[in-house]
């Protein structure tokens, strides 16, 4: 063994299973790793997790990187939900690190402790938004939480540059960074784009926000038009359905799946469909369009700058007025009308703005100068 080789710093990683498609990239991991040895510290619940540690058996065998899973039993609003942010700090405690990456969004009060008692010096926490939205679970309290939380931090990294500018105007001592999220890979799929019809789908959970409605009024209007050659596809797990069910006019139109998509259909949708369409009427920013950048689908979204500050309006996707049920329909009827001339363009337009923007080498660059500029801080 040659004594002489320098030691590489250490990062201690936290990542819950609700931001784990975020972080969970194998070959970021790689080339972070000849720089820092990593120890991840994964966070699942008990129950009805996205992920489940046999996901993470190849990336685990990657050299210099330790993965620690811990489970949480209680409810988020139990007390008893101290005692496990208090394992997660004596975990981060014990790994020794030079530097912890904590990509966990405090809303619920239990975290505050941990946040107050991690080194600030040597943290770098994540804000996904730049301050709390109504879509919020118990928002008055989020914003609370939020607002205490970050108070305390002296290093950030954000993933959009909206959400930094709303952040900064609040939090004016941190120092921010923004790196955008990489590309989302779900797998392969065998499938081939259907022929029997263009389809216009939406993936991801169903909530007021996600404005599925707006979509479903669209598709009922333009069929009312006498507009046809194309379905609509809703994907996904719905709290409330019934609402939205009672919109559709013509079911022949639609194709649902109402439940929680597994991640090893992602691909398969897709793969098969033709526009992912998202019309939210509120967000940050969305890793559901990293999705459909990773499979190179063109996009409808509304002009929401969260969506806009990566979306750009025919060069990797289509933009409509958020909240306008015409411009959404102006939209969907130029893609029916073009698709045979533009579709296969566009695609190849995708391609290569993501070979510029989301490059491998590009993103692993940004987290290790981040990574760097802390520890550098701290000789």
């Amino acid at each position: 063994m040659n004594n002489n080789t320098p030691t590489k710093p250490k990062v201690t990683w936290v990542t819950p299973d609700h931001f784990l498609d975020t972080d969970f990239n194998p070959d970021l991991f790689k080339g972070l790793l000849q720089h820092f040895d990593i120890h991840w510290i994964v966070m699942f619940p008990s129950k009805n997790a996205r992920f489940s540690e046999s996901d993470l058996d190849d990336i685990e065998k990657l050299p210099g990187l330790t993965i620690e899973f811990i489970y949480w039993t209680s409810r988020a609003r139990s007390i008893k939900t101290l005692l496990f942010y208090e394992k997660v700090y004596r975990s981060i405690k014990a790994s020794k690190p030079d530097l912890t990456y904590f990509n966990y969004v405090p809303t619920n009060p239990f975290i505050l402790p941990l946040y107050w008692r991690i080194n600030q010096e040597k943290t770098i926490v994540t804000a996904h938004d730049g301050n709390v939205k109504s879509s919020f679970k118990m928002p008055m309290l989020s914003a609370m939480v939020f607002k205490l939380a970050f108070n305390a931090a002296k290093y950030v990294n954000m993933f959009s540059p909206t959400q930094a500018a709303l952040f900064s105007a609040s939090f004016k001592d941190a120092r921010i960074f923004i790196i955008l999220l990489g590309l989302k890979d779900f797998g392969v799929s065998r499938l081939e784009k259907r022929t029997d019809s263009i389809v216009f789908f939406f993936f991801g959970s169903i909530n007021s926000n996600k404005n599925v409605g707006l979509l479903i009024r669209a598709a009922c209007n333009l069929y009312d038009k006498g507009v046809r050659g194309f379905k609509i596809s809703i994907n996904g797990f719905c709290n409330d359905w019934d609402k939205y069910a009672s919109q559709i006019k013509y079911p022949e139109l639609f194709e649902l799946d109402i439940r929680m998509i597994k991640n090893s259909e992602i691909a398969d949708l897709f793969a098969k469909n033709h526009y992912a369409v998202f019309p939210y009427n509120e967000m940050s920013q969305s890793g559901a369009i990293k999705v459909a950048f990773n499979y190179n689908s063109p996009l409808i979204t509304s002009d929401l700058q969260g969506f806009t500050d990566e979306v750009k309006n025919g060069l990797n996707g289509y933009v409509f007025k958020s909240e306008d049920v015409n411009d959404l329909e102006r939209v969907i009827t130029e893609r029916i009308t073009h698709h045979d001339s533009e579709y296969a363009l566009m695609r190849d337009q995708i391609k290569r703005y993501n070979q510029v923007n989301y490059s491998i080498e590009a993103l692993t660059g940004k987290y290790r100068q981040m990574f760097q500029n802390v520890i550098s801080a701290n000789k």
